[in-house]
């Protein structure tokens, strides 16, 4: 028994090293890139800045160790859905990011199935050294799976990170018309300063101007019955600059003070992501058409009663 508490101890002392120093390196690069901003300027002088963002890292650091901790328990099963029950509400298809499985979303699953959102299922797929149109496609056979086992009309999808890219070609790929509804967490959408120098091909699939970016940019649209939201955090350390959170075409969202991973355990985003939910569930189809084709808000711009509500929930 000694012996196996000192090997499960070496890998945490293992993985926590490596955590520790992978978000050091993100968090000068990302702060040598804030710092350079024209807008940051007074920030750069605002007293207890740094001691924030250092907070922030603290926070973040131990979330990412968790996190990683945790990618094995993605194996194990979730609870299976009821066969041929029309649900009152659609079940979810949860999507996770680079390097992490389905149950490093379990928290933010436990929370929306509090909410009401009872029905959910997590996608695995290889995320590292994979193919996105690969994981696109399997993603797309999950949710016409999903569909038919639950006799559902439609489903939710809610992605972190590469999920969201995941998400994003699964639509552009094939018309998924029972997909009406994706939140998106952290997403690079348009790309990331940070995998400039990446080896892991899907990881250079993230990169400012990729292939695959330009791929999904190309067409300008997203599927007419989709309703979308983009949430990104100023202090995510791994899409640099943040502002490529931004999808366009997208309700876009920005929270503060909350890092890559922390997106997923954070208690604002999930009233935003809940919020966004029960919106689109309750809107019509007609009118999630409508949503789904404005473009996306401008900083200057009046926000809309949707997004004006996401908004200050946030800065709460």
């Amino acid at each position: 028994m000694g012996l196996v508490w000192g090997v499960a101890w070496g890998i945490v002392k293992t993985v926590s090293g490596a955590v520790v120093v992978a978000q050091l390196a993100c968090f000068v690069v990302a702060l040598y890139e804030m710092l350079n901003r024209p807008e940051m300027r007074l920030v750069r002088l605002a007293p207890g800045a740094l001691a924030g963002a250092v907070r922030g890292l603290v926070v973040e650091t131990i979330g990412t160790i968790v996190a990683v901790l945790t990618v094995p328990l993605g194996a194990l099963p979730w609870r299976r859905m009821p066969d041929d029950v029309r649900l009152h509400r659609p079940p979810i298809v949860f999507v996770p990011g680079y390097l992490m499985t389905r149950s490093c979303l379990w928290l933010l699953r436990r929370r929306l199935a509090r909410a009401g959102w009872r029905d959910a299922v997590g996608y695995n797929y290889r995320t590292f050294h994979g193919d996105l149109r690969t994981a696109a496609r399997g993603l797309g056979t999950l949710i016409e799976d999903v569909v038919a086992t639950c006799a559902a009309s439609h489903v939710v999808v809610v992605a972190h990170g590469m999920g969201g890219l995941v998400a994003r070609l699964c639509l552009h790929q094939r018309v998924h018309p029972c997909v009406r509804t994706l939140v998106t967490l952290g997403t690079p959408h348009q790309g990331s300063k940070l995998h400039a120098l990446a080896l892991d091909p899907m990881a250079q699939d993230m990169r400012a101007g990729s292939e695959l970016l330009e791929e999904l940019d190309a067409d300008d649209a997203l599927p007419r019955r989709l309703d979308m939201t983009a949430i990104y955090s100023s202090f995510d350390l791994t899409v640099v600059p943040s502002s490529a959170g931004q999808c366009p075409g997208a309700s876009n969202i920005e929270v503060e003070g909350v890092g890559h991973v922390g997106l997923l355990w954070s208690a604002r985003v999930f009233d935003l992501v809940r919020e966004n939910l029960e919106f689109a569930h309750e809107t019509s189809p007609a009118e999630g058409v409508e949503n789904a084709k404005q473009p996306a808000r401008e900083p200057q711009a009046e926000p809309s009663a949707r997004t004006q509500r996401a908004t200050s929930s946030a800065s709460e």
